[in-house]
């Protein structure tokens, strides 16, 4: 049956400005009609369901390209990693999945993740044996010895987020090892990050052994994102063609006009800052929180200037680092208008239609005839108000044309 949300403020994810009087046909999974309010339009469907949606936000449901399912929010993760089994662990990700999905996501990209749950959890929710998003998988992002991702001694075995490879050879075997598991994306660690050993900034893998996984992820038309803290680590990543450019902390000019030049998205993961905003009882590592302190000192700065440089911005929330929960992830749209100096639009574009075409996901991240029909209906104008998104009972989601269950 054809259903049909009138007289809200239309956001489709492609224009400049909101349709004050908007209209929003959809039957099953697919879009008929998005646009201004008319009256011939609504007679062509005389057996509809009509809502009078008067005073809400018709809007795309909202993607969220970086987030792990494996980690949850906690000051730290080593217990987490070390007593759950991997059927588990899948079980838990099906669970941060679903709250993505209450909070408006209906598509989310995992980049790094124990037991390489996702692909556990993508293909239950393809199949229909759960509820969940749209899934984009990676497994585990692939760091060298002693690298972001390699958390533990020498002489300890843990199932962490990361697989350590050295050299171009291992590179590309366990790029191809992720393609036969039907990763959608492949996670490289450039640089080191805040919640391993070591400094944060130092660059890691090598533009040769990124540039391996790139070319075996083109094979397939799959993605990459590169972790990417320090100056010469994001550069590395962008000369090896990764797609995406993850954190990008420390970006700065020459890297601004490597990611103008070669058309590479940045992921500015504003919610992970999260980390540093906690009180010292939280259990979060002092050395992880003196870091992310460290990495804002030059984070904003970057992330301000490569946007009024004309840089294409995806929302990526790094749901489940430390204080970073999952179901909280509408909060990313509010930072990147208070810190970033987005505009409302602007956020919200980064959270749909740049982050689909960033993606490849063609189907999605807009409101236009037939498209697919994942929309969200929220609580007053998100344009006067990016805040409403923090929210999730201020949303009401549809993903793949049927209601989400709060419950």
């Amino acid at each position: 049956m054809v259903k049909i949300y009138e007289h809200g403020w239309l956001i489709d994810g492609l224009s400049d400005c909101a349709v004050c009087d908007g209209l929003l046909a959809y039957e099953d999974s697919t879009i008929l009609y998005a646009g201004k309010y008319e009256k011939e339009i609504v007679d062509q469907f005389q057996e509809a369901e009509i809502y009078d949606v008067s005073g809400k936000t018709i809007m795309p449901g909202l993607i969220d390209s970086h987030v792990h399912l494996t980690l949850y929010g906690k000051g730290s993760s080593i217990h987490d990693f070390l007593v759950d089994s991997a059927t588990y662990t899948a079980i838990k990700a099906s669970r941060m999945a679903m709250k993505d999905l209450q909070a408006g996501f209906t598509t989310i990209r995992s980049l790094g993740d124990k037991a390489s749950a996702d692909f556990a959890v993508k293909r239950a929710i393809n199949e229909g044996l759960i509820d969940g998003p749209r899934v984009l998988s990676s497994g585990k992002c692939i760091s060298i010895t002693g690298g972001h991702g390699d958390f533990v001694p020498g002489d300890v075995r843990l199932d962490t987020i990361g697989e350590t490879c050295d050299g171009v050879e291992e590179v590309r075997r366990a790029a191809r090892e992720r393609l036969k598991n039907n990763a959608d994306c492949v996670k490289l660690m450039a640089t080191g990050g805040g919640n391993s050993p070591g400094p944060g900034t130092a660059s890691q893998m090598t533009v040769e052994e990124m540039r391996a996984a790139v070319e075996v992820a083109a094979t397939r038309n799959v993605l990459t994102a590169a972790h990417c803290i320090g100056a010469e680590g994001i550069k590395n990543a962008m000369l090896a063609g990764v797609r995406t450019i993850e954190h990008a902390s420390f970006l700065d000019d020459e890297g601004i006009e490597l990611a103008l030049k070669g058309g590479h998205y940045l992921c500015s993961t504003l919610c992970a800052f999260r980390t540093m905003e906690q009180p010292p009882e939280a259990g979060i590592p002092d050395y992880v929180v003196d870091k992310i302190r460290y990495f804002a000192t030059a984070h904003y700065t970057g992330l301000k200037k490569a946007y009024k440089a004309g840089v294409k911005f995806i929302l990526g929330t790094d749901a489940g680092t430390p204080y970073n929960f999952h179901g909280s992830n509408g909060e990313e749209i509010w930072r990147l208008v208070r810190d970033g100096g987005f505009t409302p639009m602007d956020a919200i574009k980064a959270g749909t239609s740049v982050a689909a075409e960033a993606l490849r996901q063609e189907d999605i991240g807009v409101l236009k005839t037939g498209k697919n029909a994942d929309i969200l209906i929220v609580e007053g104008n998100v344009l006067e108000n990016v805040r409403i998104l923090c929210d999730p009972s201020n949303i009401l989601v549809i993903h793949n044309g049927k209601p989400v269950s709060k419950n």
